[in-house]
């Protein structure tokens, strides 16, 4: 089904959400409204971009985009700025969300009908376990207890984040040691049955990546995600997808479809990941998603965030048909869950949509004061 949002874009409000989760993470909210007083809740990067999205919000309430793919237009922006100022493409990522969730409210429609496809009552997550590893010694045996945990709790599917040690610097994978013996610890405490993913937060080079590569199919991992960064390095990328035998996966910082289309057609990633955050909001994704799928590739989202972008994320998911299963940060907050009402629901394994036009669910006014403030620029 094709994307169906449609009606004039008249956004000319924002106000921002702050939640302080851990010493190292803030969820970061915008609170768009329109001039009839309709709401659009999305998460954003950081605070690093509220000036940026208010400004941005103050320009565009002047104009009369006909549709959210003509924000960047209105806004006197071109695709090249936006897929190299990373700041930028992040705030009209945010803008565009908001377009597509305002006029899925205005015609009572789930977001996931409002990008085409039809509501289903759950889709599949994946257990990132790298957030909530934070706190803890990072040990072999702190990883396997965080994996075990999200096993125990009905997860099929866990990706981790190891090699600490690494730099991009490394001409040998003599420092990655240490994040191999933490694969294997979750392998063990997760079994021969379940799917390991890794992720190497471009920690690698494209003469280190295929051996450590090597290391990794001993644990029967199913895809390597950014050896290298795919924006600056798309060449070494390809390289090495072509010289190791799992799946490479990336993309969470590319802005635009062309992006992405560039990926899959150079092979640099057999799964794009895509970041409703960066990408140019949920219609971009969705949009990248299908042609992916179409040309035989994979596509799962980016998403080690908060509960508004997971539920984002998820509408995103369920829109995409073939898509696979959504990233999940489990366990960096043990209130998570109640920060949005209705609250998140999580079980088995998979996201449970809550219903009700737009997004679906609001901020929890307690837990925000509990947590975190409100303001105006």
């Amino acid at each position: 089904m094709d994307i169906v949002t449609g009606g004039p874009v008249r956004i000319d409000r924002v106000e921002f959400i702050s939640v302080d989760v851990t010493d190292r993470t803030t969820w970061t909210h915008a609170l768009f409204k329109d001039t009839d007083g309709v709401e659009a809740l999305v998460e954003i990067s950081s605070g690093e971009v509220v000036d940026q999205v208010a400004s941005l919000v103050s320009i565009l309430g002047e104009q009369n985009a006909t549709s959210e793919d003509e924000i960047p237009a209105r806004l006197g922006l071109d695709e090249a700025s936006l897929r190299t100022d990373r700041s930028l493409g992040t705030s009209v990522s945010a803008l565009r969300t908001a377009a597509v969730q305002i006029d899925a409210v205005r015609r009572d429609l789930w977001l996931t009908e409002a990008l085409g496809g039809t509501p289903q009552d759950s889709v599949e997550l994946y257990a990132n376990i790298n957030r909530a590893l934070f706190a803890t010694d990072r040990s072999p045996a702190a990883f396997a207890s965080v994996a075990d945990r999200a096993a125990r709790a009905g997860f099929g599917i866990f990706k981790c984040a190891p090699f600490d040690e690494a730099t991009s610097s490394d001409t040998t994978i003599d420092t990655a040691r240490a994040g191999l013996e933490r694969v294997a610890a979750v392998r063990r405490a997760i079994g021969p049955e379940a799917r390991l993913l890794v992720d190497c937060h471009s920690r690698f080079r494209a003469d280190t990546a295929p051996m450590i590569a090597r290391e990794l199919s001993g644990f029967d991992v199913a895809w390597l995600e950014e050896p290298v960064q795919p924006t600056s390095a798309p060449d070494e990328l390809a390289r090495i997808a072509s010289q190791v035998d799992m799946p490479v996966a990336g993309g969470e910082s590319g802005y635009g479809t062309a992006f992405f289309d560039e990926l899959v057609a150079s092979s640099a990633t057999a799964i794009i990941m895509p970041d409703a955050k960066y990408c140019g909001g949920v219609a971009e994704a969705v949009q990248a998603g299908r042609r992916a799928v179409a040309a035989g590739a994979g596509f799962s989202l980016h998403c080690p965030s908060g509960p508004v972008s997971l539920l984002a994320s998820g509408h995103v998911t369920a829109a995409v048909e073939g898509a696979m299963p959504l990233e999940h940060a489990v366990y960096e907050a043990e209130w998570r869950a109640d920060l949005l009402e209705p609250p998140e629901r999580v079980e088995a394994g998979r996201l449970w949509f809550p219903g009700g036009p737009g997004l679906g669910a609001v901020l929890n006014d307690r837990l925000i004061s509990k947590y975190g403030c409100r303001w105006k620029p």
